[in-house]
């Protein structure tokens, strides 16, 4: 433990759903307690869910960790366990150095009271002496950005003043173990980089960080690790990277997409799941479209350095000049990467290799949207849409933008009979 600013071994906190029932195990509890005949802390009663189940880690001095999930997986309930808010029912949590919270910003603000005075009060609160609070005023009343009003009462302020002058005092108390929930949800663009800036300083100092955030380029631009929560349990643990890969994954489902229009009988195969009917005389039929990883083998499943090959089989009644357009579409049917090429398709039946060297795509699910038009791009001789496939974000991915010409890609095209 000893290397250790925060360790967390085998934590669990359960709650109840309805205040009946919370009423009803407290008074029960209080009175066991006060008779020695303590319930089992691992039984769950009528009513009761485990927020937290046997969650364990542990964090180096100096070291950042970003706790995600969905709403209620568990993620604020860890976080006030960790201040001492909530007690965990199993478990132990040993904490090693001055923990500073950035949990709810203006927590004991008087409304009544100015923003000068709130600033001496909440300080005291925060762990600072008066003669800190004195030396760090004007610093803090600078960094809160909100002039004149800190003389006034607090009960004016909007919600972004209160937020940006609660940030500003928890910020100045230096702790060696700094929780924050969404606090950086909140506040204009320059407000949150002000945030960030002091916070990557606070960093560079040795301060310990524990951050609850749904951005997810917060967590990664200030965490070197992550826990994923789901229904209270660790679903990943490991690199910034790879957790935020699997919960987006998670989270990103195909789930309402449209169902296949026409499913081949091949399991690798993408089925089509769109088509556009009435435009274009379609004379080109596609029989099957397969993903192949950079070890030639079927996929559905890929990284952002990795190669991608795109196997179409097609048929066409007659030799034909087309123009090919192939480009990747994410969840918001926003294209994200494609390509044009004129291409010449022979009669009869052929394959269509499309190579594409790195998929420089973010972690979600995509389909594929394949269209054969004449040279023209007035009569198309296929229009349609594959699904699905998805894509683990490996590392930076440089696509500098959507629906622009410079997400398009330039890849190998073959054509074989």
């Amino acid at each position: 433990m000893a290397n250790f600013a925060i360790s967390v071994q085998n934590v669990s906190k359960k709650f109840s759903k309805t205040i009946k029932h919370t009423m009803l195990y407290g008074a029960t509890d209080l009175m066991k307690a006060f008779t020695g005949l303590n319930s089992p802390a691992s039984h769950l009663r009528s009513g009761e869910f485990w927020a937290v189940n046997d969650v364990s880690f542990e964090l180096r001095q100096g070291e950042a960790i970003g706790l995600i999930g969905s709403n209620g997986a568990g993620k604020s309930t860890m976080l006030k366990m960790l201040n001492g808010i909530y007690m965990p029912d199993i478990g132990a949590i040993s904490i090693r150095g001055r923990m500073g919270a950035l949990i709810e910003v203006g927590a004991g603000f008087h409304p009544m009271l100015t923003g000068r005075e709130n600033i001496f009060i909440n300080g005291t609160i925060l762990g600072m002496t008066r003669n800190d609070i004195a030396r760090k005023l004007d610093s803090i009343i600078d960094f809160a950005g909100i002039g004149d009003f800190i003389d006034a009462p607090v009960k004016h302020y909007s919600s972004g003043m209160f937020v940006r002058l609660g940030f500003a005092i928890a910020a100045h108390c230096k702790p060696d173990i700094l929780l924050i929930d969404e606090v950086l949800a909140v506040g204009d663009a320059n407000f949150k980089r002000k945030c960030l800036n002091h916070l990557a300083g606070l960093q560079r100092d040795g301060v310990t960080f524990v951050i609850v955030s749904h951005n997810m380029q917060t967590i990664e631009g200030i965490t070197e690790k992550a826990l994923f929560f789901h229904h209270g349990r660790i679903a990943a643990y490991g690199k910034t990277g790879d957790v935020i890969s699997r919960y987006e994954l998670q989270s990103l489902t195909a789930d309402s997409a449209p169902k296949p229009i026409e499913q081949s009988s091949d399991p690798n195969a993408l089925s089509l799941v769109k088509t556009y009917h009435g435009y274009g005389t379609s004379e080109i039929s596609i029989e099957k479209m397969v993903l192949y990883d950079s070890a030639g083998s079927p996929s559905k499943e890929f990284r952002s350095d990795d190669s991608l090959t795109v196997e179409v089989s097609l048929k066409s009644p007659a030799s034909l000049k087309t123009k090919l357009c192939i480009s990747f579409i994410n969840q918001h049917d926003a294209v994200c990467l494609g390509t044009y090429k004129i291409l010449d398709i022979s009669q009869g039946t052929q394959k269509m290799r499309i190579l594409f060297d790195k998929v420089q795509l973010t972690t979600g699910t995509y389909k594929i949207a394949f269209h054969l038009f004449d040279t023209s791009h007035t009569n198309p001789y296929f229009n349609g849409h594959f699904g699905y496939f998805t894509m683990r974000k490996e590392g930076a991915v440089v696509t500098p933008g959507l629906n622009t010409p410079h997400c398009w890609a330039y890849p190998t095209i073959k054509i074989v009979s």
